[in-house]
């Protein structure tokens, strides 16, 4: 009886904290572009788009950053968003996603690659 309990706890504890959130995609335009000023290069985008019902929405998102280049995107520029529909000022994007995700598994791979060869032309040196 005890167990039982406790699993009916666990379970509905479950579906109390779990928040589906569902995600709409649109497009939006920038208005502003503001750039963090500490170490980190950070850039934040103000944009404005409509909601389903038409009403236009305003939301902060950030915008995939290049090192040394900046993000590539301008005031005025569109771009494709998902916001969630039970709180449209929550806005994310999807551009860069792929490098943010897997940017450090692709430099630790490269520096596999690289270590390999200088490995194996120490060990042609060594055998001569």
């Amino acid at each position: 009886m005890k167990y039982t309990l406790l699993l009916i706890f666990f379970l509905s504890t479950i579906n109390i904290l779990s928040q589906e959130k569902q995600w709409i995609k649109t497009e939006a335009e920038i208005t502003k572009i503001s750039y963090s000023k500490r170490k980190t290069t950070r850039e934040t985008a103000i944009v404005t788009f409509k909601l389903e019902d038409g009403t236009e929405q305003m939301g902060i998102t950030e915008l995939f950053h290049i090192p040394l280049i900046g993000s590539m995107k301008s005031v005025g520029d569109k771009i494709t968003i998902s916001y969630d529909k039970n709180s449209p000022a929550i806005v994310k994007t999807n551009s860069g996603k792929f490098l943010s995700d897997y940017g450090m598994y692709i430099l630790i791979l490269l520096g596999i690659l690289f270590s390999i060869k200088r490995f194996l032309s120490v060990i042609k040196q060594n055998k001569k």
